[in-house]
């Protein structure tokens, strides 16, 4: 059995507050910990975690993990507008045989965007929301448009076979992604693209990271998100 925890960062809009109250209502029934980012811990009666920032970030979601490792050997993130249709895969969640290090289940082929290589995502050298965080990759894994990207609603941290390091160069990455967005004009929520942080630090991190299509099998048709 496996020690698992989910957690879920939540904040803006109301409909994100309902969503995730409902999931963790849900997932308390089945018995299992729930943890909340968010920016109004007083919503939840779970474990929570204030999310103090002023300036919102995508990439904090990664504050979730880091917490939920500290207690629990798998940290599985569900973002807070995915709807779950049928809550008993959660119970095959607990005895499923997940890889090490990191695991995603999606690529954003079946986004609404259709990038399956991150090479496809459109970086225009000339576009500052871009600049500085292409020129960094392209320095640190000249080969990252050869990585496929991430649909991150739902994504999968064993302990066993993450290194230590791959926060630090993820929260790098962080910096100059947030850096760029605010240089071009963004005021609300930054840090976008944390799917590609995330398979750039684990590639130069040594941390396993796999697209897993057996745990997509057990998920599919029971979670729906609405970037989709």
């Amino acid at each position: 059995m496996n020690n698992i925890g989910i957690g879920i960062m939540c904040f803006g809009d109301v409909s994100y507050f309902n969503n995730t109250k409902e999931k963790v209502s849900n997932l308390k029934n089945i018995g299992i910990d729930c943890y909340i980012l968010t920016d109004e811990p007083e919503q939840f009666t779970t474990k929570t975690i204030h999310y103090s920032r002023h300036l919102k970030s995508y990439h904090d979601k990664m504050i979730l993990v880091k917490e939920i490792l500290k207690y629990h050997d798998i940290a599985i993130l569900i973002d807070a507008d995915t709807f779950i249709s049928d809550y008993s895969f959660i119970e095959q969640l607990v005895n499923y045989p997940y890889q090490n290090g990191i695991t995603y289940v999606e690529t954003l082929l079946s986004h609404k965007i259709k990038k399956e290589f991150i090479r496809d995502i459109q970086m225009n050298p000339e576009d500052i929301d871009w600049l500085n965080y292409k020129t960094y990759l392209q320095k640190i894994y000249p080969q990252y448009g050869d990585l496929e990207t991430i649909y991150e609603y739902f994504l999968v941290f064993n302990k066993e076979g993450l290194k230590d390091n791959f926060f630090l160069l993820y929260e790098k990455l962080q910096s100059i992604k947030e850096a760029c967005d605010v240089m071009s004009g963004k005021k609300i929520v930054v840090g976008s693209a944390e799917g590609v942080s995330i398979q750039v630090a684990a590639k130069i991190t040594d941390t396993q990271i796999q697209k897993d299509v057996v745990l997509f099998e057990l998920v599919r048709d029971k979670i729906k998100n609405d970037s989709r």
